[in-house]
């Protein structure tokens, strides 16, 4: 079995002074990677559950850690549906400037 590692650099502007900024690295793995990318190729469309459903199956647990433990900012947008079971989902957007460095896969 394989673990996708991703490494990231997260680049972030003060709002009062925008010349300020600041770069950190961050390295994540599993589907925290998995998920980090999905959010980085799906751009300003997010990504919904839904979507992710073949592998994400915990999709709000890995957004929810990439906030709190990685600080990254990921907007929730919420959006209704239809269907046999009416309601609403979320959809989630990476609002953070994120740059790849490097996409791995390691032996687990």
């Amino acid at each position: 079995m394989t673990r996708a590692t991703l490494s990231a650099v997260v680049i972030e502007q003060d709002p009062d002074f925008p010349i300020l900024t600041e770069r950190r690295e961050i390295e994540v793995t599993g589907c925290l990677a998995q998920t980090l990318r999905a959010l980085l190729s799906a751009g300003s469309m997010g990504v919904t559950a839904q979507k992710m459903s073949s592998w994400a199956l915990r999709l709000s647990h890995y957004v929810f850690v990439l906030r709190h433990d990685y600080g990254l900012d990921i907007e929730t947008i919420k959006e209704q549906h239809g269907g046999d079971f009416p309601g609403k989902h979320g959809r989630y957007v990476l609002r953070s400037r994120v740059i790849l460095a490097d996409y791995e896969c390691e032996a687990a």
